[in-house]
């Protein structure tokens, strides 16, 4: 009875249905639903209505994916000022836009196709096969419903109908292809200064002056509301401890599985490589008459860059070579091989040859592996258990004693995952989790958590405000943040200097031997020849920049400071098309194309916000 309570309440359309109610409920009040409707309406676009429900929906997707972007939980107050509301309300314009257009084409994609390539995606597979479970825990994690996704799949493919429809192949004309590759070939050479950070040392603060810094900007150490909470955790490692292995079942486990156990023959290989067969066969020649180090000295070959190292024969990948390696005896050298990597000899050092451990010395791998076997079979009867003795009425630590798991303390976790000492706690580095944790209140029935290899339920017990922490606490991290600001003061000191002795083209003797540092001058370069030991990104900031023009590039070790000196035109002549660049410019028009398709849409339709009501909403979640 309680599984059929559990599944019914658990449907997806009962759950949006109680979601809407419970979001209109708290959000427009009982009578604000049942008296006028239009106070649910985000905006009409030429009379097609956007609920505020669907803006709900692509304010929250829009705030899972930024905070995925920032690797931490975005707060409202966070997302209002990075204009998240907006990019939604802007987003559902756009989408609404795009299904009145491909209703108005009468674009149309069978579910059954769509259905079809789901369950032709490799991501939704496990050994080749669809997975239903992984495909529904991989929605979960992304936020989707199976109807949801669906429909999002459904979407994206009427989509690309249209797009195909709007932006055609095109024709990339040889002119543009000269202009682009001038643009690519044209060179520079730049005047430019490494300045490695290490060589920047400022003075460490003493305690007055750290007191002073604490005191100034003690802000910037409060800590943020924290929770505390109790996990049960059920998965494989929880499970294992209660079960019992007889010393038959690991005799019977061995006796099935002892090919399993077979530890493979290894060898020590070296590989040598050779530019021509001539050489080759010289070196194979040599190697009766001398020794094996005086045989590479000769050569200029390494021991250490040319050992493969104690290997099986399925580690070589490329077969042929293998079968070579694994047939001549210990302290011999094969004959030329050429193989995938080009033309080599191969020398094998020493044979370990291969053997079955006897099952003494693996009892305590067998028991670990059949109690883990024994754990996952269990885990699915135990989920289901757990379910219904938490909605009979059982509280979270009567569950664990019922099971005999025991319960996880966590104090003092923040919003972003982390304990009171800064740390990542492993088992809240999930967002689903915490979503839940820091969206409910103590007494909340807080549903389970699904993780790749656990299913957790949490008990919240305490919600800590925020305060400021004192300078005890603090102190280290005031010391760092003390000397960083004076880092970047004199940083920033140094920059202004160089960039002065590099318009001047005179760094005076004391910068230059007080940080070590010297002008140096560049070979030509261009985008299709950039300098490796340059960061892309400062790269393409020196080929955009002008003659004289200085560049300044950080990196967690150095600072570079660049002024072009010289610009030199392209003259590449010998001019040939590129199937791969002409494929890359066209996906590039088309895509612009759309994407001015799509823009010129908005100015042709009437879009009707409703302020007040979308001001509403979003102040109800600030409260």
């Amino acid at each position: 009875m309680l599984n059929t309570l559990r599944k019914s309440v658990a449907g997806p359309f009962v759950k949006l249905l109680i979601g809407i109610l419970i979001l209109s409920f708290a959000v427009w009040g009982i009578q604000d639903i049942f008296g006028n409707y239009k106070n649910s309406v985000a905006m009409e676009i030429d009379g097609n209505e956007v609920s505020l429900d669907e803006l709900v929906n692509e304010y929250n997707y829009q705030l899972s994916a930024i905070s995925s972007q920032l690797n931490k939980q975005v707060s409202f107050n966070e997302s209002m000022s990075l204009g998240i509301d907006k990019i939604a309300i802007e987003n559902l314009i756009r989408k609404m836009i795009l299904q009145i257009e491909l209703n108005k084409y009468g674009i149309n994609i069978p579910e059954e196709f769509v259905a079809q390539k789901i369950v032709n995606d490799d991501a939704f597979k496990s050994d080749g096969v669809f997975n239903k479970a992984k495909y529904r825990q991989l929605l979960s994690f992304s936020g989707f419903s199976e109807e949801s996704f669906l429909i999002s799949e459904l979407n994206a493919n009427k989509q690309n109908q249209l797009y195909s429809l709007i932006a055609n192949k095109n024709h990339i004309p040889n002119t543009l292809l000269n202009i682009i590759n001038d643009y690519n070939s044209t060179e520079k050479v730049i005047n430019y200064i490494k300045i490695p950070k290490k060589n920047i040392i400022v003075k460490t603060p003493s305690e007055r002056e750290l007191l002073e810094f604490y005191d100034k900007f003690k802000n910037g150490y409060r800590k943020s509301e924290t929770r505390d909470f109790e996990a049960l955790i059920l998965n494989a490692d929880s499970l294992k401890n209660n079960i019992l292995v007889s010393q038959r079942e690991i005799q019977d486990y061995y006796s099935q599985n002892i090919d399993s156990f077979k530890v493979e023959e290894t060898r020590d290989v070296y590989q040598f490589f050779f530019d021509d067969l001539i050489t080759a066969d010289e070196f194979l020649a040599q190697s009766k008459n001398m020794s094996f180090e005086i045989l590479l000295d000769l050569y200029n070959l390494s021991r250490s860059d040319d050992y493969l190292g104690t290997i099986q024969k399925g580690d070589i990948l490329d077969s042929d070579l293998a079968e070579i390696a694994f047939k001549i005896d210990p302290k011999t050298f094969s004959d030329p091989i050429d193989g995938l990597l080009g033309l080599s000899i191969v020398y094998i050092d020493q044979i370990y040859e291969g053997y079955t451990p006897p099952l003494s010395e693996l009892v305590s791998t067998i028991e670990e592996e059949i109690k883990l076997e024994s754990a996952q079979s269990l885990m699915d009867d135990i989920f289901f258990s757990i379910e219904d003795d938490l909605l009979s009425g059982m509280n979270i630590q009567e569950v664990a004693d019922k099971n005999k798991i025991n319960l996880t303390n966590f104090s003092k976790i923040d919003i972003n995952g982390k304990d009171f000492d800064n740390n990542d706690i492993s088992i809240t580095q999930n967002d689903q989790l915490l979503e839940k944790l820091f969206n409910s209140d103590i007494g909340d029935f807080i549903e389970v958590v699904e993780t790749e290899d656990s299913y957790i339920w949490i008990k919240l017990n305490a919600i800590n405000q925020p305060y400021i922490r004192s300078f005890k606490d603090v102190r280290d991290l005031v010391t760092s943040d003390m000397i960083n600001q004076r880092l970047d003061k004199k940083e920033q000191e140094i920059i202004a200097e160089i960039e002065e002795a590099l318009i001047n083209n005179n760094l005076s003797q004391e910068i230059g031997e007080s940080l070590n540092i010297e002008i140096k001058k560049s070979e030509p370069f261009s985008r299709n020849k950039p300098i490796v030991e340059f960061s892309q990104d400062f790269n393409n900031r020196i080929l955009s920049s002008d003659m004289n023009e200085t560049i300044i590039g950080k990196s967690p070790d150095e600072i570079l400071i660049g002024k072009v000196v010289e610009i030199i035109p392209s003259n590449n002549n010998a001019f040939s098309r590129d199937n791969e660049q002409v494929e890359g410019l066209d996906y590039q028009i088309r895509s612009d194309l759309f994407e001015q398709f799509l823009s010129s849409l908005e100015d042709t339709y009437n879009v009707t916000l409703y302020q007040g009501n979308i001001d509403r909403l979003f102040n109800s979640q600030n409260q």
